[in-house]
């Protein structure tokens, strides 16, 4: 699998640790997946659509996850995860860690509900949250050497 990344705001973006933990989770959940993620960095305004359009809701989000069709071919895009910048940096300041830290985390919890995983249940909630601790600590280990 193939991550494009998209910024529709000036924010910078921890790339190279994202594109590390989408090769994480990909090879972990979906390892005979072929197609490409695109993962896009937004703003209020534009979760906000998105969430009227999509789903109905009139008001932002911090993430959004989109499955698309299962692609025939590599290359085709399997799945779109948006992220509202402007969300995430409000979170890091009230979680007290660091913006590249929340996109990191929002970006995990939008892969996760790409490949099956949900929270509407507390068990669900309890399992997507294991894994997505787990992806963060190999990530946060990896780049410790």
């Amino acid at each position: 699998m193939k991550l494009s990344i998209f910024k529709e705001t000036t924010a910078r973006v921890p790339a190279a640790r994202l594109r590390q933990l989408f090769e994480i989770v990909s090879r972990t959940e979906a390892p005979r997946q072929s197609g490409e993620v695109n993962l896009v960095f937004t703003t209020d305004a534009g979760m906000r659509r998105l969430n009227r359009q999509y789903r109905n809701l009139d008001k932002t989000t911090d993430v959004l996850s989109f499955n698309l069709d299962e692609p025939d071919h590599d290359g085709e895009t399997f799945g779109e995860v948006y992220i509202s910048v402007t969300r995430a940096h409000r979170q890091a300041e009230q979680y007290g860690h660091s913006r590249y830290q929340e996109y990191l985390r929002l970006t995990c919890h939008g892969l996760l509900h790409l490949f099956g995983y949900d929270h509407e249940k507390q068990a669900e909630q309890k399992r997507m949250q294991t894994r997505e601790d787990k992806y963060l600590t190999a990530v946060r280990e990896a780049n410790k050497r």
